[in-house]
């Protein structure tokens, strides 16, 4: 099987590696943390492969249980290597503002989820509403 040539950023360094397509995201990321010393930051977990898009707004994480050859990508595509976790700021009705971590590489629905189990009980019923 031909190798896919990806270019990895991590932070400000992009390198281009090879790939088998059969791949599995995973073994990806072990890849890419055993041979670019800027990926070694952190617990291996709270990183990921991002897929971003000409649009900001857009781009999907690719799943670890999933093979590389499964999101089609091609040759010099670009891939970050990127922490999945991030802090959201929550305006309270009464004006005050937490801070939760969330997993940028969950879905809506599982993020809503961690927000309101780290809130706490005031904010059930909305989380409760917005699930339905």
């Amino acid at each position: 099987m031909v190798a896919l040539s990806l270019k990895i950023s991590v932070g400000n360094v992009v390198k281009t590696m090879q790939f088998e397509p059969s791949t599995m995201v995973y073994d990806a990321c072990r890849i890419i943390r055993e041979r670019v010393p800027e990926a070694q930051l952190g617990q291996p977990n709270d990183y990921g492969l991002f897929l971003s898009d000409e649009d900001p707004k857009k781009g999907i994480w690719l799943e670890a249980g999933k093979a590389l050859d499964y999101y089609m990508l091609r040759n010099g595509d670009t891939l970050e290597y990127k922490k999945k976790q991030r802090p959201l700021k929550i305006r309270m009705l009464d004006g005050t503002v937490k801070t939760v971590m969330v997993d940028d590489s969950k879905i809506v629905s599982d993020m809503l989820m961690t927000i309101c189990a780290r809130i706490g009980n005031k904010f059930d019923n909305y989380c409760t509403i917005s699930m339905s």
